[in-house]
């Protein structure tokens, strides 16, 4: 039958890889950065939130775009977008401008997730899905992991400018291999016969109900369709969490030099890309032959959420081991929840047609919530001269995500 589908999520995980570095640049130079411009904590925290502005602004737009024009342009197109916005990042003389070009990277890089996820839709047979979203979203682990450690390189060998040049640089060069790569699989010249009719087959649910045709209003009208928002940005808050202010904590208060920071910043990541792939097998496995359209994948992604909840400890760890050992475990399993989310929300979509608003909505709810991190963050530092109350925040909201989905992810996305 042939394998030629794993090449689109190959390259869909590398442009989220590249997607994640662009945004986890600026918190490895968030020191140098802060010392440029003589900024504090709460500044800090403006810089490192004002992505998300542009970014939640434009994330529903973004999805309705994908569903009435197709995900491959969509994605193309933003890849240049955030690419210039990353350039002027390096490029901006005052912190002005630095807001504004973190703007411009938000409002690229708003195109990825609502069109990854069309894609991986488009894509993904139904007993693959778990696997397939969670390789793509190992990339939003491998982008800080290869991230931390290149830009603290390029920080330490050049300057923290040259290293989002750089970065830039990389972003232009992939948006020229997807435009030249992708099609759907209904147009993939380079897609056998055989593999594109079990593609075909084996993407929408099982089903012998009538589809209903599913409106932004519509959706909006779905309390499944809130449980599922809302439990993404219980998760996004903790990982936006340690994404935009690990770096600056290894360094401020555990003291480390950049070098050493830059490791124990990237090791997260490094084996939560690892695990997630481990983990989306398990997801399939455990969920092969069975009814998807209740939800029942939400259990398993519950259980990650209880175990991410171990952030509320990082704080209060006085070994460096075991203070690494709960940062590891709560970045794998936020992450992980956050991807069984996406796949729960595919295994729900029974209209097709609206998977770019749906994955809209999800991940505008989510990051409704994980832009609040970075300046909360900074206000409480601010206040309280240390993180404690941060990382409690971020384990609250991780319980309340787990009544929240318990409660109300019971059903497709469709009418009664």
């Amino acid at each position: 039958m042939g394998n030629k589908r794993w090449l689109v999520i190959a390259v869909l995980f590398v442009a989220n890889t590249i997607n994640y570095v662009d945004r986890v640049n600026v918190s490895v130079a968030g020191p140098d950065i802060a010392r440029a411009f003589g900024l504090g904590p709460e500044a800090m925290g403006v810089v490192f939130s004002c992505f998300f502005y542009s970014y939640i602004l434009l994330i529903l737009p973004m999805g309705l775009l994908t569903d009435r024009f197709g995900p491959g342009g969509i994605m193309g197109g933003g890849m240049v977008v955030w690419a210039l916005g990353s350039a002027l990042s390096g490029l901006a003389p005052s912190f002005t401008a630095l807001v504004g070009a973190r703007l411009l990277l938000g409002a690229g890089e708003s195109s990825s997730y609502p069109a990854g996820n069309r894609i991986l839709r488009e894509w993904a047979p139904r007993g693959e899905r778990g696997l397939m979203v969670s390789i793509f979203s190992a990339g939003s682990t491998a982008g800080p992991a290869v991230g931390i450690l290149l830009s603290s390189w390029l920080i330490s060998v050049v300057d923290w400018r040259s290293a989002f040049l750089i970065v830039a640089a990389v972003t232009l060069v992939w948006a020229v291999v997807w435009m030249a790569f992708y099609r759907s699989p209904e147009r993939a010249t380079w897609l056998g016969e055989a593999e594109r009719a079990h593609i075909l087959a084996n993407r929408e649910p099982v089903t012998t109900d009538a589809v209903q045709p599913m409106s932004l209003g519509m959706l909006l009208q779905q309390r499944v369709m809130w449980g599922l928002l809302v439990t993404h940005g219980c998760q996004v808050y903790s990982i936006y969490l340690f994404l935009t202010w690990l770096p600056s904590y290894l360094r401020n208060v555990r003291h480390m030099d950049l070098f050493s920071a830059g490791w124990l910043a990237t090791l997260p990541y490094i084996v939560t890309t690892a695990g997630l792939m481990v983990l989306g097998v398990v997801s399939d496995k455990l969920t092969a032959g069975r009814d998807l359209s209740n939800g029942s994948r939400r259990w398993l992604m519950i259980g990650t959420m209880v175990l991410a909840s171990c952030v509320l400890f990082v704080p209060l760890a006085e070994n460096i081991v075991v203070m690494e050992g709960l940062v590891i475990a709560s970045v794998l399993f936020a992450t992980a929840a956050n991807t069984l989310n996406y796949a729960l929300a595919a295994d729900l979509i029974y209209d097709k047609r609206s998977a770019g608003a749906v994955f809209g909505l999800l991940v505008l709810g989510g990051n409704s919530f994980g832009f609040l991190a970075p300046i909360l963050t900074g206000f409480i530092i601010a206040r309280t001269q240390e993180y404690t109350l941060s990382f409690a925040l971020a384990a609250a909201l991780l319980l309340c995500g787990i009544v929240v989905s318990a409660v109300t992810v019971r059903r497709p996305l469709q009418p009664l």
